[in-house]
């Protein structure tokens, strides 16, 4: 059954024929394809329309890991759901009053899985019964580089549940996505469970998120993801951050600590000798990387939801870019710790975590850039 079925007024658009769509996230448009690929957690598309109906057309596929996405409407969270492999019809709303405005932001709620070169999630246009209005300005743009405390990892599920898989991913229920709310921001996402910014949280040195940065999405992988662009040269020109947040360090700590075994073993994983020095040096470069694609921009590094492991080394290492560079932009922020009883499922931070790190950095970037 196809969408106008039950609607003799709805009207197909390709996705590029919507010159009022606002699109979220790093990606690679526009493409000669004239599909949107959403490769990024939060990436999507935003619309506002005086119908009373609203549907969206998105092709996926998967081996193992399904992708995810949400819905909202006038900034609420109205559905979420796994995606079926080839073409989904999704009902974003329906039954709403016509000529009032709606705003529909459909996204992907899952992080970019390296692990499945099948995953993907390409919207390809959508059904409306009414006119497509202007998407309301931002008044921030803001790009959050993490792990999976950023990929949401555990804010779905009961606590018990330990399972790795999509359903308890999320960027709908996490801090940035709250934050996102708090300061009207248009915000991007490019975070991995289980990375760090100098190795893994199981001591594996090649798979930091420096390593994959310069790319539109370097965790997106197989010939397929590369024909849609993922392995394109990220070029920032268009989109000008006025803050970078990098909450990256839980899984260095973690990964240092197996190198250095407190019998004295060596990770089995290791590909390389690992240090909090070599630690040091990581965050060094890698704020430097970050400054070539966005002169302006405030740096700010935060780090605490699971433990001050490496907190010391994170200070001193901002501490040593600004001498060496002189760029004083940038600022650490220690963020509050998980506490009992504040656990989501995979025994990472849940909602009231994730809401104490919101207030705190909002807090932090209203004052710092201003509230408009």
């Amino acid at each position: 059954m196809k969408p106008q079925d039950k609607n003799k007024n709805l009207r197909y658009y390709r996705i590029d024929e919507v010159e009022q769509l606002f699109i979220h996230g790093r990606t690679n448009w526009p493409n000669d394809r004239k599909e949107l690929p959403l490769f990024w957690n939060n990436s999507g598309v935003e619309v506002c329309t005086g119908g009373t109906e609203l549907w969206i057309k998105v092709e996926a596929d998967y081996s193992v890991y399904e992708p995810w996405y949400a819905v909202e409407v006038n900034g609420a969270l109205v559905s979420r759901s796994m995606l079926q492999p080839g073409e989904n019809d999704i009902c974003l709303f329906r039954g709403m009053s016509e000529g009032t405005v709606k705003r529909a932001f459909f996204y992907r709620d899952l992080q970019a899985m390296g692990q499945d070169d099948d995953c993907h999630m390409i919207v390809k246009g959508l059904y409306c019964d009414g006119q497509f209005k202007e998407v309301p300005p931002y008044d921030h743009r803001i790009e959050f580089i993490g792990d999976s405390i950023s990929s949401g990892e555990g804010t779905y599920g009961a606590g018990d549940d330990m399972d790795w898989i999509p359903m308890y991913m999320s960027s709908s229920h996490n801090y940035i996505n709250m934050i996102a709310k708090k300061m009207n921001a248009d915000v991007r996402i490019i975070s991995q469970g289980g990375w760090g910014v100098y190795c893994s949280w199981d001591a594996v040195r090649k798979n930091n998120i420096p390593g994959i940065y310069d790319e539109i999405c370097g965790l997106a992988h197989g010939k397929f993801n590369e024909s849609l662009g993922a392995a394109k040269a990220y070029d920032s020109s268009d989109w000008q951050a006025d803050a970078v947040v990098i909450n990256l360090g839980t899984n260095d700590g973690t990964g240092i600590a197996a190198y250095n075994g407190s019998g004295g073993e060596v990770s089995a994983m290791a590909d390389e000798p690992l240090s909090k020095k070599g630690c040091e040096e990581a965050i060094i470069s890698f704020l430097k990387k970050l400054r070539t694609y966005y002169p302006d921009a405030h740096l700010l590094w935060v780090y605490g939801m699971l433990g001050y492991d490496i907190s010391a080394n994170i200070s001193k290492a901002i501490a040593e870019y600004t001498a060496e560079t002189g760029d004083s932009n940038v600022f650490y922020l220690t963020l509050p710790n998980t506490l009992d009883g504040e656990f989501g499922s995979r025994m990472h931070p849940g909602l009231k975590s994730h809401e104490k790190a919101a207030d705190m950095i909002s807090d932090y970037l209203l004052t710092r850039l201003g509230r408009l």
